[in-house]
């Protein structure tokens, strides 16, 4: 039997001490990318990414001193909503100088929550719907295996 939480947290272990280098979003897909950023070739593409990604589908919000700043009902509805609560964001966690992962912490059910410098929290719920990815960890422009949260547990594809 495969210990969530253990593989959670030994995973994102990696993050702890690295700064917050993008934040995105791919429809209501929150996306965040630590470390530096480099530049790699990907089918023929040059990109630019951080050392990590992180990319959330389930329920999360983001926290300062405890009250709510964004949340993943802020990505949904009209693009320009979507547009403007990223670059909100990227603003708060990249544009005002390093923001540094301190800790992260997670639960049997798959969740995570992700504490940042100067009084940031990044907490993500698993909808814990069969099948469902609910969120993923890889290093971009790497071939590696991605580690999955789906349906709130470790997916076998994070293994393979």
């Amino acid at each position: 039997m495969i210990d969530t939480t253990a593989q959670i947290m030994q995973r994102l272990a990696v993050l702890v001490g690295l700064d917050v280098s993008w934040v995105s979003h791919a429809g209501d897909m929150l996306t965040m990318q630590f470390g530096l950023q480099r530049r790699y070739t990907l089918r023929g593409r040059e990109r630019e990414d951080g050392a990590w990604a992180l990319h959330v589908q389930c329920a999360w919000q983001i926290e300062w001193k405890g009250d709510t700043v964004a949340t993943r009902e802020d990505l949904r509805g009209p693009d320009e909503k979507a547009h403007d609560t990223v670059r909100r964001l990227h603003e708060i966690l990249v544009g005002q100088g390093p923001i540094k992962v301190e800790d992260v912490s997670a639960d049997d059910a798959g969740g995570i929550a992700v504490s940042f410098s100067r009084e940031y929290r990044l907490v993500v719920v698993p909808d814990g719907v069969e099948e469902d990815e609910d969120w993923r960890f890889f290093a971009p422009g790497v071939d590696a295996v991605h580690f999955v949260i789906e349906g709130g547990t470790v997916a076998p594809e994070s293994f393979d």
